[in-house]
């Protein structure tokens, strides 16, 4: 655009009368452009990347200059110079176009080499924490008065939410009244249609007495949220479904689920699943592993802080009773939260490990292709054949795949997609859902897709069938087991 601008400028001295007003119209009409789509872009720097750049900004300020200035001209034209005025007017385009030349290009490289990256989440404070981390109301499971209290906000449609559920409860089995659990709601309805209903939900099985169970339930089942099957959930579950019905309607319940979702805005949760470990958020979901050096890091940490702080003369009997209240914690009450320790030296190492959770940052990304069944049926049977790739765990990949498919699970495609071939079309799945929908921008496929998008495949390239590998079956297509 600037280039073609300097040129029109070099043109107005030497273009027959005549094409002097289009010249105008045509400088007013090109700058007018640039102005809206810098407009454009200026706002998605405010608004949506929530960071600047500086080269960006001084080419929007410039462009709007050129924009006010060709609109003055065109609307205020000058009478057309003589030939002599002319060539002075072409020397003195010359040397301006000279002059920006030296000063852009250095100006240029320096500002496209300088720039501020995205602000980080700023860290909750100590009284938010305190506050916003815990309520007296928040459900708890396990001992309230171990020594490591793990947080979890979680979404019930959220896969990474429920891939983790496994791993939740290897850990809680293996420390019981070492730990103390706490669930706090975080659905995220743009990315999840029944969530929220889900959530509102599991507070009403709670009013029953029945929150945790209601947790495994919705977690076991979040192919089917839906309000029919949140009925039948609650009755399978023995809760009074008229009670249970009237409670899904109240504005209490929901503001209950709204009020989870504030704390974790306020302490920084910006996905799903996100764990705090005595106050210190672990990043991405942990595994076993990990959860366990967690855990054995803030054992070690308040193992040191009671030796430091025992007197010589107390005796076992001044010990605090740690076992006290577990009964009504397991039995998914909700009772007062208790001060949490100071964070754990080290948690948040994990915060590229693991499975990817579910942000609304995920919708910000560019986002690859969806199909149906029907396209990777066209796809599997055309010349030259896609590259069919499954997303799922080994063991899953083992169990029944699309035939001639690959498989690179999702936590290893960040080191395995430069094996993908750019120039062949790759259709990436898992398992799929009956109904499936595009909604889910959390599905494993979706986010391998994003992964190998980011790495320049071309978007054309990169197909996620949406259906996966359960409708690929139902629709009667091969599957190789």
């Amino acid at each position: 655009m600037y280039a073609v601008l300097a040129l029109l400028a070099f043109a107005h001295p030497l273009v027959p009368a005549r094409w002097a007003l289009a010249r105008r119209y045509l400088v007013t009409i090109l700058s007018g452009c640039g102005f809206l789509f810098s407009a454009y872009l200026t706002g998605l720097e405010g608004r949506v990347i929530h960071a600047w750049c500086a080269w960006c900004v001084v080419s929007a300020l410039a462009v709007t200059v050129i924009f006010a200035l060709s609109v003055w001209e065109a609307a205020r034209p000058g009478s057309e110079p003589e030939p002599v005025e002319a060539l002075a007017q072409v020397r003195t385009h010359f040397a301006v176009c000279l002059a920006a030349l030296i000063v852009g290009i250095p100006a240029f490289y320096f500002l496209s080499h300088h720039g501020e990256p995205p602000s980080s989440v700023q860290p909750p404070s100590e009284a938010v924490i305190r506050e916003r981390l815990i309520r007296p109301d928040s459900h708890v499971s396990g001992n309230p008065r171990a020594p490591v209290t793990i947080v979890e906000f979680g979404d019930f449609q959220c896969p990474a939410c429920g891939r983790e559920q496994e791993v939740i409860r290897k850990i809680r089995q293996k420390y019981g009244d070492q730990i103390c659990w706490v669930f706090r709601q975080f659905p995220i309805p743009s990315l999840h249609e029944f969530a929220e209903a889900a959530a509102v939900a599991s507070e009403c099985a709670a009013d029953q007495g029945k929150f945790w169970e209601a947790v495994d339930k919705l977690y076991d089942n979040q192919t089917d949220l839906s309000n029919g099957a949140l009925r039948r959930y609650a009755a399978e579950l023995g809760l009074d479904t008229e009670r249970f019905n009237q409670c899904l309607n109240s504005g209490a319940t929901l503001a209950r689920v709204r009020r989870d979702l504030d704390d974790a805005h306020a302490l920084g949760v910006r996905g799903t699943p996100t764990f705090f470990v005595n106050q210190q958020a672990t990043g991405r979901p942990p595994t076993v592993e990990e959860f366990a050096q967690l855990i054995e890091q803030a054992l070690g940490s308040q193992r040191t802080v009671m030796t430091q702080a025992q007197s010589p003369k107390e005796t076992p009997a001044d010990k605090p009773n740690t076992s006290a209240s577990h009964s009504s914690a397991s039995s998914g009450g909700s009772i007062e939260a208790k001060p949490l320790l100071p964070g754990v030296g080290g948690a948040g190492i994990f915060a590229q490990a693991g499975s990817p959770g579910c942000s609304e940052d995920e919708l910000k990304q560019q986002q690859p292709t969806l199909i149906r069944t029907p396209e990777a049926q066209r796809l599997f049977a055309a010349s030259p054949k896609a590259l069919f790739v499954d997303v799922r765990g080994a063991k899953d990949f083992a169990s029944g795949r699309i035939p001639g498919a690959i498989n690179i699970p999702l936590d290893q495609i960040e080191q395995r997609w430069n094996s993908l071939p750019k120039d062949r079309t790759i259709v990436l799945y898992e398992d799929g859902r009956p109904g499936a929908t595009g909604l889910d921008v959390c599905a494993d496929s979706r986010a391998a897709g994003r992964a190998l998008l980011a790495h320049e495949f071309s978007p054309d390239r990169v197909k996620v069938d949406e259906d996966g590998l359960i409708n690929w079956e139902r629709a009667g297509l091969p599957v190789e087991r």
